[in-house]
């Protein structure tokens, strides 16, 4: 590897973030001022104020924070404790030193399902650690362990997590929450039980639950798997697991398959799950569906990639990193699924990724399907709407479903994986060699940003409504809401999940510009608030990564070079790999971020028509990127959130709030 490369990258990035700063600054300086709006405290973590640290209340609703509720938004939470050297707990005793201390690894919670008064959720470990490590080991990108530690770091001033510090990898966990006590049991775990799940969905059927993903262990690898959950016993077992020889999860793995599965819905008192299948004697791979009215006796395949029409996208390098078959709904009799399409033949240019695709199923008295797309290739499929639903709508990747009001939901999820790897890494245009900092291309996010999301809705009769998002040509009068894409914030670039409750629809978003605040500092306000102990640390940690720079270099004997070079380097480096339509489009990022406004949005209706605002800053936590996930209990309603800084949360509304 070329480290002067490396170096010059990041220093790049720096300069090309520093010039446009300062031009856009000048220009709004003082609208910027006003609009510092809780990155204050980034670093510096203010005192607990007992009247608002643990509830948020908006629209005549109140949240209450549920995980480590001793302790404030902003800080260390993710459910549970990290003891060290890999090993996380649930710890009770006020007199223990590993009490309340949480674990930021927890990044998401990734998968939730209420039963009577207990919650039960999987998590994400590492969320955005995991993601680089895919990046570096499946889809060609280059970068040293500790210029990239060193980098984000000073990136994000040390709010963004990456390892524990110790090292140590206790990878996903499975807990359950009683909703009423605030009891916490751990029940799924590599320190507790050799298990290390990463559900990504769960379920209730006939009084079990069961939780889809990939399950590592077993002594091959992460395995695309369903878990059941007895919750009268908590004991937890396999009922399904595709790659089951070691010869075809190295097939697979060699393909840069995605095992995370993640579509699961009951369809006529049926548990139906999704599955990516790979036979290394053949060297065929597919994408499956499968149904089952008794999970434990096993079950029967529905459909294959081909009578799929070969939508379905499962390999890393695909949308959404190989989302697949994305979500399913049972509506009007039918099984809807929505499936992740794009792959990197079937682009429409370099910065986009081919639509999601909506097929229907139809369970004939035989028991098999007879497969229709809804939305997908028209003219070789027949197919009533193009991949995306909408002609002029090319950023989503993948579709979340939801039943309200007798019409079936569609909120559309962009595809920001593929857009934030084109900034870290050199991936498109000249020397595009994947590596560290030599990119900062923000062309593919900003088309994101520029078309945000939107949500429909569908009748019976399978014709479709714009319910939030901007006039196209389809929908020449606008949303039936009046709300434009994103809920009139660009921001938002996924209608995470939607949940019915108490005879209402909510509707929650992952706000993209909670990771981007290191480029959204510059231009919203933030850095005039910071205090000196702040650019303390900011700078420790600039020191820091200049240090890692000029000690790294691939014979490991030490960087000579002086920071006069390094700086010569990044000069002819920035004439040499990034492009004025590079610096135009990170000029562009600046203009969005100066508006945006960090943490989830969670909306309301009970019409499924008009929405009320409940929360647009993550409950009052910027680093609460996303509401990832909805989920009932007898106590209320609960959501669990995506924080790659400092740990998932879970919130509540309680019934009588």
């Amino acid at each position: 590897m070329n480290w002067k490369r490396v170096i010059s990258g990041v220093l790049a990035a720096a300069m090309l973030s520093a010039l446009p700063v300062q031009l856009l600054a000048s220009a709004e300086g003082t609208e910027a001022v006003g609009q510092a709006d809780g990155w204050e405290e980034l670093t510096a973590l203010e005192s607990i104020d007992d009247s608002n640290t643990f509830f948020y209340s908006g629209d005549d609703q109140t949240f209450e924070k549920v995980t480590h509720p001793e302790k404030d938004v902003k800080t260390t939470d993710g459910i549970v404790d990290y003891l060290g050297d890999g090993a996380v707990a649930v710890v009770t005793d006020p007199e223990d030193e590993d009490y309340n201390a949480g674990d930021r690894g927890q990044n998401y919670a990734w998968a939730a399902v209420g039963y009577g008064d207990w919650l039960y959720v999987g998590t994400c470990y590492a969320a955005m650690g995991n993601t680089l490590s895919l990046m570096k080991s499946s889809l060609g990108d280059e970068y040293d362990d500790a210029v990239l530690k060193a980098t984000f770091d000073a990136l994000y001033n040390g709010t963004f997590f990456l390892t524990e510090e110790d090292g140590g990898k206790p990878k996903g966990v499975l807990v359950k929450i009683n909703t009423k006590t605030g009891e916490t049991k751990l029940l799924m775990a590599g320190s507790l039980n050799g298990h290390t799940p990463l559900f990504r969905n769960a379920i209730e059927y006939k009084d079990k639950l069961y939780f889809c993903g990939s399950v590592g262990g077993g002594g091959i690898g992460f395995l695309p798997s369903v878990w059941q959950v007895d919750p009268a016993t908590d004991e937890c077992k396999p009922v399904y697991a595709g790659l089951n020889s070691v010869q075809d999860y190295a097939a697979a793995h060699k393909q840069g398959i995605s095992t995370g599965i993640r579509g699961m819905c009951v369809y006529k008192d049926q548990l139906v799950i999704s599955n990516v299948t790979m036979d290394a004697a053949t060297g065929k791979s597919s994408a499956t569906l499968l149904i089952s009215s008794d999970p434990e006796k096993g079950f029967t395949q529905i459909a294959d990639s081909d009578s799929l029409f070969n939508y379905p996208a499962y390999r890393y390098s695909d949308s959404i990193y190989g989302g697949s078959i994305w979500d399913m709904a049972e509506y009007n009799g039918r099984l809807y699924v929505s499936i992740c399409t794009g792959t990197e033949d079937n682009m429409p240019n370099g910065n986009t990724m081919q639509s999601f695709a909506l097929v229907r199923g139809d369970q004939n008295a035989d028991g098999t399907f007879t497969w229709t797309p809804v939305a997908g290739d028209q003219e070789k499929d027949g197919a009533r709407y193009t991949f995306g639903i909408d002609p002029e709508r090319t950023r989503s990747g993948a579709a979340n479903l939801i039943v309200y009001n007798d019409h079936l939901y569609i909120g559309e999820y962009n595809d920001e994986e593929i857009a934030l790897e084109r900034i870290l890494f050199a991936k498109t245009g000249r020397n595009a060699d994947g590596q560290f900092g030599g990119g900062l291309d923000c062309r593919f996010i900003n088309a994101n940003l520029d078309q945000s999301v939107n949500l429909y809705r569908m009748d019976q009769d399978e014709n479709m409504e714009l319910v939030v998002g901007n006039a196209t040509k389809m929908f020449p009068n606008g949303s039936l809401s009046g709300l434009g894409s994103g809920f009139g914030h660009n921001e938002n670039q996924y209608i995470w999940r939607m949940q019915v409750y108490d005879g209402k629809l909510y509707v929650g978003t992952f706000d993209t510009s909670s990771l981007l605040e290191c480029f959204g500092q510059f231009v919203n306000g933030d850095l005039l608030t910071r205090t000196p102990a702040q650019w303390k640390t900011q700078w420790n940690y600039l020191k820091t990564l200049m240090k890692v720079l000029q000690t790294t270099d691939p014979n490991g004997t030490g960087n000579p070079d002086t920071l006069a070079q390094t700086i010569k380097f990044s000069y002819k480096f920035v004439f040499k790999n990034i492009t004025v339509c590079n610096i135009a489009s990170a000029i562009r990022l600046l203009n969005y971020m100066r508006k945006a406004k960090q943490g989830f949005d969670l909306y309301v209706s009970e019409d499924g028509v008009n929405f009320r605002t409940i929360t647009v800053d993550g409950f009052g936590d910027p680093y609460n990127h996303g509401l990832r996930v909805f989920a009932t209990t007898d106590q209320g309603l609960c959501v669990g959130t995506a924080n790659p800084f400092y740990g998932t949360q879970v919130w509540i509304r309680r019934k009588d709030s």
